[in-house]
């Protein structure tokens, strides 16, 4: 099942699976601009830009196809966060995999700032990796959690007390960090 957050979003994601030309056109047309800009502040051009784009279509086309498929933000976002992630990799590996180096070719350097942000993109995808394994159940209550919605308004929503939505949210919370220090990435991270 396909899910978004608004019927504009819920729309587009739709017509991404049906392969609906007008709809891909209007993501282009969304997020496309902001990622072109994104990429050339950090060592980019647009031509880099619309390659990451692609990639990250691509991507998107096949987590939809999977047709379990949750948007907890908006489209536009999850594009420009999927392109940034794309990109800050890209840079990671060519810094890692610099070979010799070529007269005439502008070696692509790493600011302390930039790989602070890829320090924190990769601890995002670490996080967003368990956060979407968790249960439908789970996931909601931590979301609203996340959002600072008071436990009493949660436990409205889905029709039970306040002190089992506590302990959920304690037992929800608890799979997901056991989850992520389980996971050999979160090793590497903290090292």
């Amino acid at each position: 099942m396909i899910k978004a957050q608004n019927q504009t979003d819920q729309n587009l994601l739709e017509g991404i699976l049906s392969a609906d030309n007008q709809v891909i056109k209007t993501i282009y047309d969304l997020a496309l601009p902001a990622v072109i800009q994104w990429v050339k502040e950090n060592n980019g051009s647009e031509s880099d830009a619309r390659d990451i784009f692609q990639e990250a279509i691509i991507a998107l086309f096949r987590k939809v196809e999977e047709g379990n498929f949750t948007l907890t933000c908006t489209l536009k976002s999850f594009i420009r966060i999927m392109c940034r992630n794309l990109w800050l990799t890209r840079i990671r590996n060519n810094k890692k995999f610099a070979g010799t180096e070529l007269e005439d070719v502008e070696q692509v350097s790493l600011e302390k700032n930039m790989i602070e942000q890829l320090e924190q993109s990769e601890k995002q995808q670490l996080f967003f990796k368990h956060f979407d394994a968790l249960g439908d159940n789970c996931k909601k209550i931590m979301q609203w959690f996340f959002d600072k919605m008071p436990l009493k308004k949660i436990a409205i929503k889905l029709d039970t007390s306040e002190s089992y939505i506590k302990k959920r949210k304690f037992i929800c919370k608890e799979k997901l960090v056991k989850a992520i220090q389980a996971d050999a990435k979160f090793n590497e991270l903290k090292n």
